[in-house]
């Protein structure tokens, strides 16, 4: 054990500068309950939790009593009933702004060893770089801009009517917004759930393999994490996030997987942009296209071309005057009672698949290329912003590349 220890360790090496040691003595003095892990820089990951000790499966890993969470009911402690004006997020953002204002703070062991920036994280990005995201993820994180700047907003108001209301930057409030979007847990107790900070348990990492249990103890009146795969010492401990492909990854937490298996790629842009082309009749177009959109996210993954996506591109290949007959077959699809319209519609499908792939491809060749004249000096960014951009659409190419094989096969078969 003490060699494969030993082994491990050339991959790894131990957090021990002064932050975290007051931290750590911070935790002891006031009876957190002890863990078998330690903070470590991971070769591969950065920042995380190694095992100190084996772990076995079915322990708990970690245990935040309630006195360390930053909740709603310390926020309602806090700040009385006009907390409830504001929504959990904007007031936990709120709180930790005003803690790192105060320098009597008991919470300053834990405010030091937080993130000092975020820019990784594609809703902080210059132009040069949001302009190269994929159109989907654009949109969500043109979306999570408008909520922080929104909640900014309404903080200002909530700041009216409390008093010696302080001076809140929105530069202050954006990191404080997305300290606690990229690290909060969700707690359920007896009293409903709401989000919180917890300290320690959110240096744990992600991967999409971890098999953990969470949640609130009532008996010991604390957050647990158990985990349900064992860990020798030496081994980072992870937990896991949830079934989340890199871009949704990558959009709130500002990193990616090396390998993913939720990975996707949406063509909805696409498919609307060929129904125009393909249908002559602008009242036909309109009706299709609000048939579809209630069904929505039209994708592919690797060797999986989402059923949703060939019923609608069915819908789209139907032609002629009279469709109410292959509308009727086109529902039979979708409710399972056939597998095709017809041949000459299945064939209509795979060769409409078949340019939307190579355009899809395309465009992630363009953005690809427009990567590569990007220079990290000339953005002024973290150097990973890029790396993880360019992965996002390397994973793309890839995707589009095995779907395009997969269609080509389909198509020699139906001749």
């Amino acid at each position: 054990m003490k060699r494969l220890y030993e082994e491990q360790a050339s991959h790894w090496f131990l957090v021990n500068d002064a932050k975290y040691e007051h931290f750590m003595r911070w935790l002891n003095k006031a009876h957190f309950p002890p863990t078998k892990l330690t903070l470590a820089t991971f070769k591969n990951t950065g920042r995380g939790m190694m095992a100190t000790e084996p772990i076995e499966a079915g322990e708990v890993i970690v245990r935040v009593p309630t006195s360390f969470l930053i909740s709603s009911d310390l926020l309602v402690k806090t700040y009385g009933q006009a907390a409830h004006t504001l929504s959990t997020q904007p007031l936990l953002a709120l709180h930790l702004v005003l803690l790192m204002q105060d320098p009597e703070t008991t919470w300053k062991p834990y405010l030091d060893l937080l993130p000092t920036h975020f820019n990784t994280l594609p809703v902080t990005f210059p132009p040069a770089l949001f302009d190269q995201l994929p159109q989907p993820l654009a949109s969500e994180v043109d979306a999570q801009r408008k909520k922080i700047r929104a909640d900014y907003s309404a903080v200002l108001q909530f700041l009216k009517t409390i008093q010696n209301p302080a001076s809140v930057s929105f530069e202050s409030y954006q990191w404080a917004w997305l300290c606690v979007n990229t690290r909060c847990i969700h707690v359920s107790d007896k009293k409903g759930g709401n989000m919180a900070m917890a300290p320690l348990l959110d240096f744990l990492n992600h991967t999409s393999e971890a098999k953990i249990t969470s949640g609130f103890n009532p008996q010991t009146q604390s957050f647990e994490i158990k985990t349900l795969t064992p860990y020798r010492k030496g081994e980072q401990v992870f937990i896991n996030y949830g079934p989340h492909d890199n871009q949704a990854i990558f959009r709130e937490y500002g990193f990616v997987l090396p390998e993913n298996e939720y990975n996707f790629v949406s063509l909805d842009h696409h498919v609307w942009a060929l129904l125009k082309e393909t249908e002559r009749s602008e009242r036909a177009v309109k009706i299709k296209r609000q048939i579809l959109e209630h069904a929505g996210d039209y994708t592919i993954k690797k060797q999986d071309i989402s059923f949703r996506l060939l019923c609608a591109l069915r819908l789209i290949a139907l032609k002629g005057t009279d469709q109410s007959y292959s509308q009727g077959q086109w529902h039979d699809v979708i409710m399972g009672l056939a597998d095709q319209i017809d041949d000459s519609n299945e064939r209509t499908v795979y060769h409409m698949l078949r340019t939307l792939c190579t355009r899809a491809y395309t465009l992630a060749e363009e953005k690809r290329q427009a990567l590569n004249t990007l220079e990290d000096a000339t953005i002024h960014h973290h150097p990973f912003a890029l790396y993880f951009l360019r992965q996002i659409w390397r994973e793309t190419c890839d995707i589009l590349k095995d779907t395009l094989v997969d269609v080509e096969k389909q198509l020699s078969t139906l001749g």
